[in-house]
């Protein structure tokens, strides 16, 4: 029987969204989601160490063996970019210490593998959850349910051949 566990991560500066997943040959289901919380007014490098240790107490208690965290795309404020560019990296960082492959999808790639169109928007896209993975109702952050997309989507990334090629290097 075929089982994967992957976790999703939907980066912020001050709150960072998660989701784990399970696939059981073709069933999946949600083992958990939320957020990795900061007070605000937390400066740095604070924040970024509450965020490593949020992340590190859910890898530690599901024990994902894939990641799949949102590739970040800003234009407009730098100073908030910078920010979360900084607590994206202490992420990804966290999840090669503890040697988690790591898929990075893009937004665009996010919204098309769960809704079918790349310009969907965040409405459509918990709809959309809600259908493929059978649930009533999502709560909590948007951050949550952006990782609950990040790591459905990273499910079908993993089945891809190129996913495959580039993990044999």
């Amino acid at each position: 029987m075929f089982r994967l566990r992957i976790i999703g991560i939907d980066p912020g500066s001050h709150r960072a969204g998660y989701a784990v997943l399970e696939k059981v040959s073709s069933k999946i289901k949600i083992l958990t989601y939320g957020t990795v919380e900061v007070p605000s007014g937390t400066p740095s490098p604070d924040n970024l160490l509450l965020l490593r240790s949020g992340l590190s107490e859910v890898l530690e208690e599901f024990r994902p063996v894939l990641a799949s965290v949102e590739e970040m795309f800003f234009a407009k404020n730098k100073k908030t970019a910078s920010r979360v560019f900084e607590s994206r990296g202490v992420l990804l960082v966290t999840l090669a210490e503890r040697n988690i492959p790591i898929l990075e999808p893009t937004v665009s790639q996010i919204k098309k593998g769960t809704t079918g169109s790349g310009i969907a928007d965040k409405k459509q896209i918990r709809q959309a959850l809600k259908l493929l993975l059978g649930i009533d109702l999502l709560k909590g952050h948007d951050d949550s349910w952006d990782a609950v997309a990040a790591a459905y989507v990273g499910l079908s990334m993993n089945s891809s051949p190129l996913w495959t090629i580039k993990t044999r290097r």
